[in-house]
């Protein structure tokens, strides 16, 4: 066993003071305990703020994902919306030809050829998400219906009701596409 001079023990006592102090006296531990405690509480709430901070930006991160794949959907769904708006015309013409008086000056063979043609028009359309608006009967509603005029009528129960279709309106996943031109019954005064 190596015994110290008293010299070599007050240098150790000075240079490491803290160490003795500590580990001779109650006092300084239980400050150095509570100052510890202190830190690691300080410590535990920033993690919980950090932790929270991160949740919510991993939260609003997926969020601001969906949106923009929801986003990506719906401008799929309206893409074809011009094209098939710049195609309705065709189908108009469809719809004139066959409602005309010489329709039924055709051979019976090329009116079902037509009506055949004109039928897979509409189904390809409806594979697409467009539909027609119901108008015939119906009460107008301005939102789907563009009014080119009145009808008179008697009937009380025809006022405000859609007589005449001029024009086909359509609608493209239940948003309008083009609103239909109709004649609209008024009652006589």
């Amino acid at each position: 066993m190596l015994l110290m001079s008293e010299e070599n023990i007050s240098k150790n006592k000075n240079e490491n003071e803290e160490e003795i102090v500590v580990e001779d006296e109650e006092l300084p531990v239980d400050l150095n305990l509570k100052k510890l405690r202190e830190k690691l509480k300080k410590c535990e709430e920033e993690k919980r703020e950090y932790l929270a901070g991160w949740q919510r930006a991993k939260a609003d991160f997926i969020n601001a994902r969906n949106e923009e794949k929801e986003k990506r959907v719906e401008l799929l769904k309206f893409s074809n919306a011009e094209i098939i708006e710049d195609i309705l015309p065709v189908l108009d013409s469809f719809d004139l030809a066959i409602n005309n008086e010489d329709w039924q000056k055709l051979d019976k063979t090329w009116q079902e050829g037509i009506k055949l043609i004109y039928n897979k028009f509409i189904d390809t359309l409806k594979k697409h998400g467009v539909e027609k608006i119901e108008t015939m009967n119906k009460e107008f509603n301005p939102e789907e219906h563009e009014s080119l005029g009145e009808i008179e009528v008697a009937d009380k129960g025809k006022d405000g009701i859609i007589l005449e279709e001029i024009r086909k309106g359509y609608k493209i996943h239940n948003k309008l596409l083009r609103p239909a031109q109709v004649r609209v019954g008024k009652i006589r005064e």
